[in-house]
């Protein structure tokens, strides 16, 4: 009775975190998709019947890079060295701008073009009563990876990230939003809302 016991409590503290073998706590994948989808908003827009643009974003904020981190640790298995160089990468970016991972869909595929310098769409970052215009670049990421650390991306979503230059260290916390616009259509994601 005793074995049974103490055997359902390890295993029970089992569930809680994750322990590397250099003994580092990793968050569960549990925790990591609540941290993910508390930093998340997506949004659909319609023509009459037909969807003309579909997209989720994901604010890669201080909280959601920790747990990115536990993540690919427990992916890669990385080495303590390999998640102290990665974590100061991280942290370094964290200081200069603010990213976002964006899943984007449009019907048309000459219309998914948001890198591109001739493209259409504008997109925004509006916060603390400023607005400052984004960089958006293509995430070539492979869609395993994509699909693991952004669970509501797939293979119909084109992958980007999009940068602003705010550092998020000093925006971490306000009411913000992103704007992406165009000639198709216009979606806005919100983020630390209040209400």
């Amino acid at each position: 009775m005793k074995y049974i016991l103490a055997l359902t409590l390890l295993l029970a503290g089992c569930a809680s975190y994750e322990v590397t073998s250099t003994g580092r706590a990793l968050r569960t994948e549990n925790q990591y998709f609540e941290t993910v989808e508390k930093y998340s908003d997506r949004t659909t827009k319609y023509s009459g019947l037909y969807n003309v643009l579909e997209m989720q974003a994901t604010l890669l904020n201080s909280a959601v890079t920790e747990a990115q981190l536990d993540q690919l640790t427990r992916f890669y298995q990385w080495e303590d060295s390999k998640f102290s160089a990665e974590k100061a990468k991280r942290e370094t970016k964290l200081s200069t701008e603010t990213e976002f991972f964006l899943s984007f869909y449009t019907p048309e595929r000459k219309n998914d073009d948001l890198q591109k310098d001739t493209t259409l769409w504008r997109t925004f970052l509006d916060v603390d009563g400023k607005r400052y215009e984004g960089k958006v670049t293509r995430n070539k990421a492979a869609l395993a990876e994509l699909i693991s650390l952004y669970p509501t991306h797939n293979r119909f979503y084109t992958a980007y990230n999009l940068n602003f230059p705010v550092p998020v260290k000093n925006i971490e916390g306000k009411e913000m939003k992103v704007t992406i616009t165009g000639p198709l259509g216009s979606g806005t994601l919100h983020f630390n809302k209040t209400n």
